[in-house]
């Protein structure tokens, strides 16, 4: 594809010298360092028209003699394959950037579709990107065949479409039209932001906006407001928001909204939410900002351990989401996060800070609870600990430069109240803290100790002249330390937490920790070889003497 220097000054872009292929990836290379550029929200459409010069010029117009693809700056238009109605040609690529005013979005609608089929989609192709196409996670579908892909609402003011044909097989291809959208649209990402026309400013007066959310088909969307404040009157018949429980006005009303009080959050029981916002012809508020999900960026965690990873891990995920895992188990538990793998976007540069995309864990359900820690990039994290019984994580990402994700694994930690004496423990276990099991579940690793069951909790009394007192050397010299294994099992004897209990009898102190499976086989091995070494050294001793 050739621009020519009419089209680009025309654009409002001024480039001196010519371009060849090197300087242009050289180029490239130096817009991806610093993202910055096209993160903000107000990138100008100077920097966005730039980028896709240098980005995408060499991807369109492999076929000499057609010509296709462009930048479209204007407020609608409409886009169609080369020779529409007729057939397209074999062997081309075009590429589209579509960028509208700022603070507003790109709303497209196909008026015909018609592509050679592949189940993949791997011969001929539309791929459509919420911004620039350079970033996989902006993907928001591939489509081919003869059904018409659905509306689609851009999350800024920048929308890129990408056509493909191979060389044999050609149909009639497509019509799509564009038009700037300042509110509303079709809303089908994982999850998304919405707000007032103009927010946190003044919304207009006389808008009337309509959003209409689409989710996959197994999942329901959950609408959270961050901040609300429209004109207030009984009724809300002047300015309001209104939310229904599917894609039409005829579906369930779930409510209908107005004044300085947020609304509450809405579940739907469908994979469809329409959200209306109207306002009259005076007095206006700062409007509101909500953000929604679907139950692909959502989860809510109950059992007592368990695994949860990023969206399409271990591929990479979608740009522009804000996903939440609320782990919530019973009362006196805590909870132990891990998180296994954490591949995320770098931090930025000049702040040193996870500006860009982030996994940050709170303390609590809400992100107004204390936060435990953000992290990007590859940062190490620690395993982090609860002070209650519910721990929120939330992924962030931006508009641009995905990558593979986390992996976290969580274990409900059963609170353990211990004292010991000189001579025993007392070990005491909240009944309504443990995991459903039976009290035959529950191993002391030492059949001369006994737990007894009582209303409220397990009572473990621990002798220590017959139970949980075992050698251990230290400098060379061996004493006897007071220590107890304590395992809580699942029916299949697979066990789910290990406990280990210490005691300093001098000085009435006691401590218990977590061990994996591998610290306990490593400390009976060493057991194992310390009782070896033990009677080893009898012999030879009873053998000196004879």
């Amino acid at each position: 594809m050739y621009f020519s220097p009419t089209q680009i000054q025309a654009a409002g872009v001024s480039l001196s010298g010519n371009i060849n292929n090197r300087d242009r990836n050289h180029s490239s290379q130096q817009l991806r360092l610093d993202k910055s550029r096209i993160n903000n929200n107000n990138m100008s459409l100077r920097v966005a028209i730039l980028i896709h010069l240098l980005l995408l010029v060499d991807k369109a117009d492999s076929k000499k003699g057609v010509k296709c693809g462009g930048i479209l700056s204007a407020p609608s238009g409409n886009i169609s394959s080369p020779n529409f109605p007729g057939l397209y040609p074999y062997n081309i690529d075009c590429s589209w950037l579509i960028v509208v005013a700022e603070d507003s979005s790109v709303l497209l609608t196909f008026h015909h579709f018609e592509l050679e089929y592949h189940a993949n989609c791997a011969y001929d192709y539309i791929k459509i990107y919420n911004g620039i196409s350079e970033d996989e996670g902006n993907l928001l579908g591939t489509f081919c065949g003869d059904i018409s892909p659905p509306q689609f609402t851009s999350s800024w003011n920048v929308m890129s479409i990408i056509f493909h044909s191979d060389r044999h097989v050609a149909y009639r291809g497509f019509s799509v039209g564009y038009r700037k959208d300042v509110c509303g649209g079709v809303l089908t990402g994982l999850s998304g932001v919405i707000s007032s026309p103009g927010y946190p400013l003044e919304y207009s007066n006389n808008a009337d906006c309509s959003w209409a959310i689409h989710v996959s088909n197994t999942s329901v969307v959950t609408l959270v407001f961050l901040d609300f404040q429209l004109e207030n009157n009984e009724g809300c018949n002047f300015d309001f928001v209104a939310l229904f429980d599917g894609p039409t006005v005829t579906h369930h009303h779930l409510g209908k909204y107005c004044g300085a009080d947020r609304p509450p959050i809405i579940v739907t029981t469908s994979n469809h939410l329409l959200v209306l916002f109207k306002s009259d012809f005076n007095i206006g508020g700062r409007g509101f900002k909500a953000y929604y999900y679907s139950d692909e960026c959502q989860q809510v965690l109950s059992d007592v351990n368990g695994n949860f990873s990023s969206p399409h891990f271990p591929n990479i995920y979608p740009n522009n989401i804000n996903c939440h895992w609320s782990i919530t188990l019973a009362a006196g538990y805590r909870i132990k996060l891990f998180f296994p793998v954490m591949d995320l976007e770098d931090r930025n540069s000049l702040s040193d800070k996870c500006d860009y995309d982030s996994v940050a864990v709170y303390d609590g359900e809400s992100q107004t609870d204390p936060l435990l820690g953000r992290w990007c990039g590859r940062d190490p994290t620690p395993f982090l600990v609860s002070k209650g019984n519910k721990l929120l994580v939330v992924l962030n990402t931006d508009r641009n430069e995905a990558h593979r994700g986390f992996t976290a694994s969580y274990l409900g930690v059963v609170p353990v109240n211990i004292s010991c004496t000189r001579s025993e423990f007392t070990i005491l276990i909240p009944q309504h803290s443990l995991p459903q099991l039976d009290r035959e579940n529950i191993y002391l690793g030492d059949p001369s100790c006994t737990a007894q069951l009582t209303a409220t909790s397990y009572k473990i009394l621990a002798q220590f002249v017959n139970c949980g007192t075992a050698g251990q050397k230290i400098r060379n010299i061996t004493v006897l330390v007071n220590k107890l294994y304590i395992d809580f099992s699942d029916g299949k004897q697979q066990n789910l937490q290990e406990y280990r209990v210490q005691c300093d009898a001098l000085r009435k102190i006691a401590s218990v920790s977590i061990i994996s499976a591998e610290e306990r086989l490593l400390e009976e091995q060493a057991k194992q070889t310390e009782k070896k070494v033990l009677k080893l050294q009898g012999v030879q001793k009873l053998c000196l003497m004879t």
